[in-house]
């Protein structure tokens, strides 16, 4: 109905009444709307807060996926605003959640994030570590459109297709001992 300040307005009366009555599940549901609100109006300060916000509320519930896209949101949002150490910040902090938590899927994109900001970081060696690392995975589930993905970005940092295998037995024999 274009009345996105008085849904603001409403959104955030019931976000402090939810927190006030410690309703973490409706925080969350008014959380997840001024997020939408904001993002169409580009408003990136405060959708960046509020998903701050939002991975509060995940952690005291102890939702792992929740705290896991938390943080890869905060980290896109960081990465879009260039702040790369940021970024790998939130992006390392979701994927070792990802790994602990064993969501195979999850651990495959962190690894992607945390690879494609130490490539805008110049640190071309662990960007190939990383992305080897989420190749030997990809490989180890079976999953080719992973497989096929990452395989281009070894490509594009430089690899060919010989040195990326040999690449990966290196680190699947290390991994081994």
């Amino acid at each position: 109905m274009n009345q996105v300040d008085e849904a603001c307005d409403v959104l955030l009366e019931c976000s402090a009444l939810c927190s006030d009555n410690n309703d973490i599940y409706n925080l969350l549901d008014c959380l997840g709307n001024l997020i939408q609100i904001y993002e169409e109006q580009d408003n990136w300060e405060i959708v960046f807060e509020l998903y701050k916000k939002t991975l509060k509320a995940f952690e005291e519930l102890n939702d792992i996926k929740g705290i896991i896209v938390a943080c890869f949101n905060l980290g896109i949002l960081k990465r879009k605003e260039n702040d790369f150490n940021e970024a790998i910040i939130y992006f390392k902090k979701g994927t070792n959640k990802s790994i602990d938590s064993n969501y195979t899927e999850l651990i495959l994109k962190g690894l992607s994030y945390v690879g494609e900001i130490l490539v805008y970081q110049g640190e071309m060696n662990e960007a190939k570590e990383t992305y080897i690392k989420a190749l030997s995975i990809a490989e180890e589930i079976k999953s080719k459109n992973s497989i096929l993905q990452i395989r281009i970005l070894l490509n594009s940092i430089g690899l060919s297709e010989e040195e990326i295998n040999k690449e990966l037995t290196t680190y699947l024999d290390r991994r081994k001992n």
